[in-house]
């Protein structure tokens, strides 16, 4: 008895510390959903009002398609650009490990630092970009002694007019800081796929295609899972990019920059709680299906 008492007393800490930074947020962010209070002022209980405010918001319907957009994009090119990374790597004969470190690099790196890089190279008047085009520009110029048209103009990619332009420059950005991680992870997967699997199928006459899609895309379902479900929660939560690279414009606002908004600059506090938690009846809604369409297949390999 004892013992099982000096157990407890060990284990204590790590309960306390989840009852009291993850379990009791949760349920009072909940309670805030159905309250309306700026922070300052005595609540109001409103019951399902914050809820139903959001289903009439044309703010939050914007901020929910872009969100949407941002993760489809997101993750099925991530999610394909790590697998072709993945399979290259696992074919490189020299220098492998260098290459794994080139491509994980990004992932490692703070999103606030690759948002402020990616957001000094696109800037439209002193940008790397703009400037590789200018270049390019006069270097033709002193060939043809014409100047191009498309040398002569400034390129706005995080605050252009043109629709979903900063969207997908967003988008573009973020699949090339966490594509490193998915293309580690597949990879691995890669790696786990025994040798003797290929090695009859070639002396069956099967071609590379083929073992591909009938020995590699099968073995990999429960690395696909992981990396498809990881991906789609961060793709749901994303808030750094737009909050630094195109701060308070409507092209990029997301979900979970629209929640910091009510809340911290409107002070809507149960207005945000609420939004919070139909983004986290989103994600398991998500995390639902790509268990039914991803993780099923992949039961047999211990994914459940």
């Amino acid at each position: 008895m004892v013992r099982n008492r000096n157990a407890y007393l060990f284990i204590a800490p790590f309960y306390l510390m989840f009852l009291g930074f993850m379990v009791f947020p949760i349920a009072v962010s909940f309670f805030l959903s159905l309250l309306r209070w700026n922070g300052i002022m005595a609540p109001r209980f409103v019951g399902l009002d914050n809820y139903l405010r959001a289903a009439g918001d044309p703010g939050f319907h914007h901020a929910l398609l872009n969100t949407v957009i941002y993760a489809v994009l997101t993750v099925s090119l991530a999610v394909s650009v790590g697998l072709g990374m993945a399979l290259f790597l696992n074919n490189v004969r020299f220098l492998k490990r260098l290459y794994r470190g080139i491509f994980f690099l990004p992932s490692i790196v703070s999103l606030v630092v690759v948002s402020l890089l990616w957001k000094l190279i696109l800037n439209s008047e002193v940008g790397l970009i703009n400037e590789a085009v200018q270049a390019v520009g006069r270097a033709v110029e002193w060939f043809t002694g014409t100047l191009p048209g498309w040398a002569a103009r400034r390129y706005r990619f995080l605050d252009s007019s043109v629709p979903f332009v900063p969207l997908l420059t967003m988008i573009m950005v973020s699949i090339w800081a966490v594509v490193g991680f998915n293309t580690v992870i597949y990879l691995a997967g890669l790696q786990g796929i025994p040798a003797e699997l290929y090695d009859v199928a070639r002396l069956d006459g099967a071609t590379a295609l083929q073992r591909f899609w009938n020995i590699t895309l099968p073995m990999l379902r429960p690395t696909t899972f992981f990396v498809v479900l990881i991906t789609t929660i961060d793709a749901l939560q994303v808030f750094v990019q737009p909050q630094i690279m195109n701060r308070d414009s409507e092209s990029t606002m997301t979900i979970v920059y629209y929640l910091y908004r009510n809340a911290f600059e409107f002070y809507n506090m149960g207005y945000a709680s609420a939004i919070a938690y139909i983004l986290f009846a989103l994600t398991v809604v998500l995390g639902l299906v790509i268990r039914r369409f991803i993780g099923r297949q992949a039961s047999w390999a211990g994914v459940d």
